[in-house]
């Protein structure tokens, strides 16, 4: 593992790259890499680690991570493109991320994985990796983030559902049912697909963001023409039907009337007439 990291690294190079058997979170540690390190140049940083205590979602989920899953996170600074403004790093990041995590699954493990919005990874209908984008932890450097990436490699069992409380704020549609990637995907081999990954969506975005955005719509198949209910930060549920990416990297959805609302990656978008495919065997996994 540490190997193949140090492979796809010496690209950026990474200044800090850290395995441990067991974390809170992957994610937590990058940050915590990052506040510790003073002025010293962070970005290209990796973290792995073979198992999480503390697994991060998004919309404050749990991400279920044991023994034999891919948990890495990296910390990055997102680039802009050429003559334009700095991309908001969590509109354009997440896509970014979930382009990587595409293209290293399809390489490695050889299934036609497929993004849904923003940035989560299905196979045979079933979720199979996520990606966790957080920004502005660290005072002087509002730009510098980490991404998280959780891929399952093995089925879990998931702790029961939480019931939330119907006084507060409304709940993001249900996580859908976890899957994993076939048996015998090299876990290392796949870190290394990863971070290199990572590396060239990152750089595409920097130079050809339309470029960006046309690619991950190739990878979602849901990204236009599906029906589907958005549960936005702010107000009453959205229906509507899915219409590509806009400029600025949120997902433009058509209502009824005929008007357009772009959600970002803080909203959630359920989709509601794309039928889960047959699930290939019993059983469940982090998601």
């Amino acid at each position: 593992m540490r190997e193949a990291v140090f492979d796809a690294t010496r690209l950026w190079p990474a200044p800090f790259t850290g395995i441990w058997s067991s974390v809170p979170s992957t994610n937590e540690v990058a940050k915590k890499v990052a506040l510790d390190a003073g002025a010293v140049r962070l970005a290209g940083s990796v973290v792995i680690a073979e198992t999480q205590t503390e697994g991060k979602g998004r919309f404050g989920r749990t991400w279920v991570s044991p023994p034999g899953g891919l948990y890495l996170s990296v910390l990055v600074e997102p680039p802009a493109g050429p003559g334009e403004p700095l991309a908001d790093p969590l509109t354009m990041l997440p896509l970014a991320a979930g382009v990587a995590v595409a293209q290293a699954v399809r390489r490695v493990a050889g299934v036609p994985a497929e993004l849904r919005w923003p940035n989560d990874l299905d196979w045979e209908g079933r979720k199979v990796a996520g990606v966790l984008a957080e920004v502005g932890f660290r005072r002087g450097s509002p730009r510098l983030a980490v991404v998280g990436f959780g891929v399952n490699l093995a089925p879990v069992a998931l702790p029961e559902t939480v019931t939330v409380d119907a006084s507060g704020p409304p709940a993001p549609p249900a996580a859908r049912p976890p899957g994993w990637l076939p048996e015998g995907v090299d876990r290392s081999e796949l870190a290394r697909a990863l971070v290199m990954s990572l590396h060239g969506a990152l750089a595409l975005l920097r130079a050809d963001p339309v470029s960006l955005r046309t690619g991950w719509e190739s990878l979602s198949p849901t990204a236009r023409g599906c029906r589907c209910e958005v549960r936005l930060s702010a107000g009453g549920p959205v229906c509507g039907t899915t219409d590509g990416l806009d400029d600025g990297g949120g997902l433009r959805i058509r209502t009824g009337g005929g008007g357009i609302r772009v959600v970002t990656e803080s909203d959630a978008v359920r989709i509601l007439h794309a039928g889960q495919r047959p699930g290939r065997r019993a059983g469940t996994a982090s998601g």
